[in-house]
């Protein structure tokens, strides 16, 4: 400004400036104040700072030394492979500790018999000493090792998992979405391990860096079963020489073999039945609600420690819509299934294991109206008589998802034999042969009748049905199908009336020579 005039000021011999001199009474009061403001602030922001620095400088120091006595260890962890690894644990101190393991993690674990860190040492070729009756527990079980001045042990780990999420699939609602567990997306785990002396001071820490790795499955069982019910299992072991992986040569002959679940909450066992006797896995596994997909996987082992598994079985338990079916061979029997829709409008289509003997209307794509009922009518025909289960399926064409399931149990009674019949034809090869038969209208009025066959692989009919007057007598023509073997064969035939109820039976009794 007009009042302010520069000059050369020497300072000193060795260093010069230029230096503003303001005239006497050329500065404002506001002008003083304000700057006497901006001191008091930057003061004030100066006591702020210095007073953040006392406070986090001791927990600076604390995280600089941790990270000096800190060691990180990383193991590359497989389903059901134990992974055994060793820490070098040193007193720094010129006095004797007691030293305490901590950490919270319930698939890492210190090894503490002897007896198990020796069988791991010899897998993996490890060169350092081993102390018998090195650890004792606390009363919160967590091991303690004794230290004297300057000493080194080590203290054996191994990390182990059976986990394998998610172990759940559920396939319910708007979502009908299946949930698979992919390899992929696994997540790496730390765990901290801490060596506390009395006093809780640490004087160790180590860091467990977790790596997971995709498993190899040996083996694939689907179970298909009633929904809120136990499916209860007896899985026979193969002979563990046939198993790849086993040792060769074992002393004490026959090892014993062990088995592991995935999920804890699914009773897995093993017994061994003694020499030269079959072993069987038994599984009692609580099913969900339909149609929910229970997946797991079991670990076959021949060593007492459980260090590497020889096979992994992987298990699909299918919870269905219970429906049970009580019919006649060769006779139809009908029912309703009601369809609930959900909030979407759907397009969909059943599905059924054996499509000869059960058949479903509509039988294409139908729509699923949105929060609507709707019937799937059922049609079961077995073609023999005993127990067995069919599963019908109803799908989300546009999506592929799985909307629902039911599995039809079926008790099926042998119909009543009116004639039998005994036919005698020609074995290894030839053209068929051709027979008749007759059958007599009991009623006073003509019928329409539907023939049908327990065995069409083996018979078949010139037409698949009749009309005759009251009465009458009609001739059924026959054709069987030539036979490669000697032997006898039952066919049953079914006259069934025009709602499809069963008539007569016959059985035909084909000798093969």
């Amino acid at each position: 400004g007009p009042s302010t005039s520069w000059r050369w000021q020497p300072r000193s011999t060795s260093r010069m400036r230029w230096q503003a001199v303001v005239a006497p009474g050329s500065l404002s009061s506001s002008s003083l104040q304000g700057r006497h403001e901006q001191c008091l602030q930057r003061l004030r922001d100066l006591q702020v700072i210095n007073a953040y620095r006392e406070r986090t400088k001791s927990e600076s120091i604390t995280q600089m030394l941790s990270q000096a006595i800190t060691a990180t260890h990383t193991v590359y962890a497989v389903l059901g492979t134990a992974e055994f690894f060793e820490f070098a644990l040193k007193n720094p101190y010129s006095v004797q500790h007691t030293v305490t393991i901590e950490f919270d993690h319930p698939e890492l674990s210190v090894i503490l018999d002897p007896r198990e860190w020796r069988h791991f040492k010899e897998l993996t070729k490890a060169a350092t000493p081993l102390e018998e009756d090195m650890f004792h527990l606390r009363d919160d079980l967590r091991p303690q090792v004794y230290l004297r001045p300057k000493e080194t042990v080590h203290i054996p780990f191994r990390y182990q998992t059976f986990s394998a999420e998610p172990a759940v699939a559920a396939v319910a609602g708007d979502d009908a979405a299946t949930t698979s567990w992919q390899p992929g997306a696994m997540q790496t785990k730390h765990i901290q391990v801490t060596f506390r002396v009395s006093g809780g001071k640490p004087i160790a820490l180590l860091r467990v860096k977790v790596e997971p790795r995709p498993h190899v499955v040996d083996q694939t069982f689907r179970f298909y079963h009633p929904e809120l019910t136990f499916l209860k299992k007896a899985i026979r072991l193969p002979p563990w020489h046939t198993l790849p992986g086993a040792p060769a040569g074992m002393p004490g002959g026959e090892p014993e073999m062990y088995v592991r679940c995935s999920d804890p909450n699914i009773i897995c066992e093993t017994k061994n039945m003694g020499p030269g006797e079959p072993q069987d896995v038994f599984l009692k596994v609580a099913g969900g609600p339909s149609p929910q997909i229970k997946k797991f996987f079991v670990a076959i082992y021949t060593d007492a420690w459980l260090a590497a598994p020889l096979r992994i079985w992987q298990f699909y338990l299918h919870s269905l819509q219970r429906l049970d079916v009580s019919c006649t061979a060769g006779q139809l029997a009908r029912l309703a299934l009601p369809l609930r829709g959900t909030r979407a409008l759907r397009k969909v289509k059943a599905f059924s294991s054996h499509p000869h003997e059960l058949k479903v209307d509509p039988e294409g794509v139908f729509v699923l109206p949105p929060n609507g009922v709707l019937d799937l009518y059922v049609g079961v025909r077995p073609r023999r008589a005993g127990s067995r289960f069919i599963y019908l399926n109803l799908v989300d064409v546009e999506y592929h998802q799985l909307v629902s399931s039911w599995l039809v149990c079926v008790s099926c009674r042998q119909p009543l034999i009116s004639k039998a019949f005994e036919i005698t034809l020609p074995a290894g090869g030839g053209r068929g042969s051709n027979k008749r038969i007759t059958y007599t209208n009991p009623y006073p009025t003509r019928r329409v009748y539907f023939l049908g066959t327990s065995r069409p692989d083996l018979l078949q009919f010139k037409e698949d049905s009749f009309e005759v007057a009251g009465g009458e007598v009609y001739t059924i023509g026959l054709r069987f199908a030539p036979s490669q073997s000697t032997g006898e064969e039952e066919i049953l035939i079914h006259i069934n009336d025009h709602e499809d109820k069963n008539e007569e039976t016959f059985c035909v009794k084909v000798v093969y020579q």
